[in-house]
């Protein structure tokens, strides 16, 4: 199997937080074949565009109710 592209590991783990799955970076670096440091990388960009952050150890999408102020 090919490598995957840079947009489609940000499309894959996008697709998994929107559906409603937390993952640890270790997790992420698997589904995504990057190494830790690369898939912090990649989240830590992620969450400049899309509500997740990572809570203790586990990546996952901020709700509204935690949004609103």
């Amino acid at each position: 199997m090919a490598e995957k592209k840079p947009e489609e590991r940000a499309a894959l783990l996008v697709w998994h937080l929107a559906h409603g799955d937390a993952f640890s970076t270790g997790d992420a670096a698997k589904m995504t074949g990057l190494s830790p440091q690369g898939a912090r990388r990649l989240l830590a960009s992620l969450s400049r565009v899309v509500p997740i952050y990572q809570d203790g150890r586990l990546w996952q999408v901020l709700a509204m109710r935690e949004a609103e102020v």
